[in-house]
């Protein structure tokens, strides 16, 4: 099991809704849970395909979230030398205690380039621009995560490319099958 601690600074100062996230990795199945640091427990609503739906509550009150593994990444290697990343993932997380929905945010495995990360998600050719923090990012227009979301449900595929702290691009590729289902899972969950 690794844990990857993600800061509580709030990389868009728009809204307050991002705050001390730990996101715990198991190696079993490769499942994820995005757990708040105050949180009382974590429970899987079924896998869906290529994404998997969570529930679990923090101090502001129940969360759900979908969570989802690329089905490709690169680099895999960089000048002959393997390239190590923690886990990946994509997720889209509902807040019901902070009323907030379709907050998208992806988990690269190692840090974005700090001044220069070029961050996008492009759903079947529309692209989105998004904005980083360590191994992190997240939409870089708030009022985009609805449409985003609605792209991801009528959508095949999503990759998200971006520059490395050490300056590698990376893409990952991520398969949206199953996605809407997940979507409709915490929908209810956190109605």
């Amino acid at each position: 099991m690794s844990i990857a601690q993600i800061s509580g600074k709030d990389v868009r100062a728009m809204t307050a809704i991002r705050f001390g996230l730990a996101v715990v990795l198991s190696g079993v199945l490769g499942a994820v849970a995005v757990v708040p640091t105050a949180a009382q427990q974590i429970k899987q609503l079924g896998t869906f395909k290529a994404w998997t739906a969570w529930v679990g509550s923090d101090a502001n009150g129940p969360m759900c979230y979908i969570s989802a593994e690329p089905e490709d990444w690169s680099p895999k290697e960089v000048k002959g030398a393997p390239v190590k990343r923690s886990p990946i993932h994509f997720l889209v997380i509902n807040r019901k205690g902070l009323g907030t929905k379709n907050e998208v945010q992806t988990l690269v495995g190692y840090p974005f380039h700090p001044t220069n990360a070029n961050v996008t998600a492009t759903i079947d050719g529309r692209t989105y621009q998004m904005v980083t923090e360590g191994e992190a990012a997240w939409l870089a227009v708030e009022a985009d995560e609805a449409t985003f979301v609605e792209a991801l449900k009528a959508g095949t595929k999503l990759v998200v490319k971006g520059t490395s702290q050490k300056g590698n691009n990376m893409s990952d590729t991520y398969n949206l099958s199953g996605v809407t289902a997940a979507l409709g899972e915490i929908g209810k969950a956190c109605a």
